[in-house]
C-alpha cells in the first residue's frame, strides 16, 4: 500500500535552513518511508536565490527578452544554461548542466523569498538529497529515501 501524506505546518525556508530538522518534528518516519522535497526548498535553503538588480544583461539577453521579459531574467536563464534548445522570445527552452531539458533552465520566479529575486536549481540535487537523507536519519533513526522534486511542466 502506499499512503501519500503531506508536511504541514513548515514556515518558509530561507538560506541556511536545515531542512531535514523542518521535517523531523512534523512526521513520523519509518524505514523505507520516501520523504519527497520540493525543489524550489532545497534551493531557498542551500541559496540559490538570485536578485537581480545585481545584475547586466548582455546583448544576447536583450534581444530574447524583447519587450516581454526582463533582460536581466534571460541572463540569468543563459548563466544557468549548458546550451539553448528552442528560443522564440521571451520563452527559452534550455538544457541544464544537470542535463535536464525544461523551460527557462529551471529559472524561476514564482515563490521567490521577494520581488526581484529568482530561484535557481539546486548545484546538485543528488548531494542535497543525500545530505537530507543523512541529517534525517540522525535526527529520525529511520532509513528514508529522498526524492528532491519539480514540476519542469514539459
Amino acid at each position: 500500500m502506499i499512503s501519500i501524506l503531506p508536511v504541514h505546518g513548515l514556515p518558509e525556508i530561507r538560506e541556511g535552513d536545515d531542512l531535514a530538522g523542518l521535517i523531523a518534528p512534523l512526521v513520523e518516519l519509518e524505514d523505507r518511508d520516501v520523504v519527497v522535497v520540493a525543489q524550489k526548498a532545497v534551493s531557498k535553503a542551500e541559496g540559490r536565490v538570485v536578485r537581480i538588480d545585481t545584475l547586466e544583461a548582455s546583448q544576447r539577453a536583450i534581444e530574447l527578452a524583447g519587450d516581454e521579459r526582463d533582460p536581466r531574467e534571460i541572463e540569468v536563464i543563459l548563466q544557468e544554461a549548458r546550451r539553448v534548445i528552442r528560443e522564440r522570445p521571451p520563452l527559452v527552452i534550455c538544457e541544464t548542466r544537470h542535463g535536464f531539458i525544461c523551460a527557462s533552465a529551471g529559472v524561476d520566479h514564482s515563490n521567490a523569498p521577494e520581488p526581484g529575486t529568482l530561484v535557481l536549481l539546486p548545484l546538485d540535487p543528488d548531494a542535497s538529497a543525500r545530505g537530507i537523507r543523512a541529517r534525517l536519519r540522525e535526527l529520525t533513526g529511520a532509513t528514508v529515501g529522498v526524492v528532491v522534486t519539480d514540476s519542469f511542466g514539459r
